[in-house]
């Protein structure tokens, strides 16, 4: 691990693999239950609830420690970020910080602004929805984390995440449910910012915290995380009909050949199904279209 506190960069080496890679691009979120040391939770918590002083490693250039506690009193407790100890165990996490190099490349930017969602349990759900100034497109130039410091099972109202729609806008009904980031304290979970989600009902009783901050990609997108050698691009699974195009083009932008995709729809590649005979046609076609990630074509598909 090289952190690196003036640029607030840090690399270290990938920990995901192509399949990995491959099946964030189409579910759109990994979790890690339990990923941050009990001790480093409860100071959290602490920390959060104003029961413990603050101790930045350092204070911002233009900024006063009058300004800190400022922040810190707010619902977006930035400051927690300048702590020595949340920096060590909790950005740079080594489960999150394998992911988050396998996904965003090297030298990664550090968060800047921290929400905190607290809530007192028992509460009803949110509405499902999709994050202000969310983007649809194959680009990943930054991924949202979710933190929960305490015991988070589904009593106490994980966030849910609906897999997959992150590539345009999803309507759900209140009543449908999806895949909840339960775990035990010092769960993180990654998903892409353009995800359907929502807080989920809480049936127990006590404080259900959850701190919320982007990760952001310095370099260009190239394949440098664990490459699996039967790794096959015309025959991996890149999702069904009307999807494939999405996820795969996301996976060709991660590998930094977003540039040579191209699909000539139908049944062509990426699309497939494992009652075909042979490989799908249009694998490697130098001319087609692209994903109409903008949905300014009835058909889905742009030039």
């Amino acid at each position: 691990m090289h952190y690196d506190k003036h640029r607030r960069t840090f690399d270290c080496e990938p920990t995901l693999t192509d399949s990995l890679v491959l099946q964030f691009c189409r579910e759109g979120h990994l979790t890690f239950p339990g990923a941050v040391p009990d001790e480093i939770n409860q100071r959290a918590c602490d920390w959060l609830d104003g029961k413990i002083p603050a101790d930045p490693s350092h204070i911002p250039q233009g900024m006063t420690m009058a300004d800190l506690e400022r922040i810190r009193a707010t619902h977006e407790p930035s400051t927690i970020f300048l702590e020595g100890w949340f920096i060590e165990h909790v950005l740079l996490n080594p489960q999150l910080a394998g992911a988050m190099r396998s996904l965003l490349g090297p030298d990664i930017g550090l968060p800047i602004l921290a929400s905190h969602h607290r809530v007192e349990c028992p509460e009803e759900p949110q509405g499902w929805h999709q994050d202000a100034d969310h983007i649809f497109g194959p680009d990943l130039r930054f991924l949202e984390v979710f933190y929960f410091p305490q015991d988070t099972p589904v009593e106490m109202g994980p966030t849910e995440l609906v897999s997959g729609s992150h590539i345009q806008p999803t309507a759900r009904d209140n009543v449908e449910g999806g895949v909840f980031c339960e775990g035990p304290a010092g769960t993180i979970g990654i998903h892409h910012q353009s995800i359907l989600y929502r807080r989920g009902a809480s049936t127990a009783t006590g404080i259900r915290r959850m701190l919320k901050y982007n990760y952001w990609r310095t370099a260009p997108p190239a394949r440098d995380w664990i490459i699996e050698e039967d790794f096959d691009f015309q025959t991996a699974y890149y999702g069904g009909h009307a999807t494939a195009r999405y996820y795969a083009h996301m996976f060709y932008w991660l590998c930094g050949k977003g540039d040579l995709y191209r699909i000539i729809g139908g049944q062509g590649w990426p699309w497939r199904t494992e009652n075909q005979i042979g490989p799908s046609y249009g694998f490697e076609a130098k001319e087609g279209y692209l994903p109409n990630w903008r949905k300014d074509n009835r058909d889905g598909y742009a030039h």
